[in-house]
């Protein structure tokens, strides 16, 4: 019998993981949100609500945010945080945001500590809530 088959005789609320072990049941529609503010300097300012705990980077890109210069688009790493292409300015909320990564720590040594790589920067813990400002492209 299938791991899924066994998980779901278990407990028909709980999702089966691929190594057989069962995850808790997915969290409830009323998951907190980050109402995150994102300046640009090509143009006006976009409103984004995002789940609590999900990555910047990710949230920008499928939001169609231009984050990368020119060079950024060519040379990116794709969301590994060696290359730090993906630079943000945090103006609000960085309480709201993860701690600084040890990529990040690496990649940002000497720059301002309102600077951060999207890529290794989660937005809220997954509980919280509240607003943050941010502002692609700051070098």
């Amino acid at each position: 019998m299938k791991c899924t088959q066994l998980c779901a005789r278990r407990s028909p609320a709980a999702a089966c993981h691929p190594r057989g072990r069962t995850l808790p049941a997915p969290r409830a529609a009323s998951t907190p949100t980050i109402q995150l503010t994102v300046q640009t300097k090509e143009g006006p300012s976009v409103n984004i609500a995002v789940e609590s705990g999900d990555i910047l980077r990710t949230v920008l890109l499928a939001e169609k945010v231009d984050l990368y210069t020119t060079w950024g688009k060519v040379w990116q790493c794709g969301g590994g945080g060696s290359c730090g292409t993906c630079i943000v300015e945090v103006r609000e909320g960085m309480e709201l945001l993860s701690e600084r990564s040890a990529a990040e720590k690496k990649k940002l040594a000497g720059k301002p500590a309102t600077w951060r790589l999207a890529c290794q920067t989660l937005v809220g813990d997954g509980d919280n809530s509240g607003a943050v400002v941010v502002a692609t492209k700051p070098q």
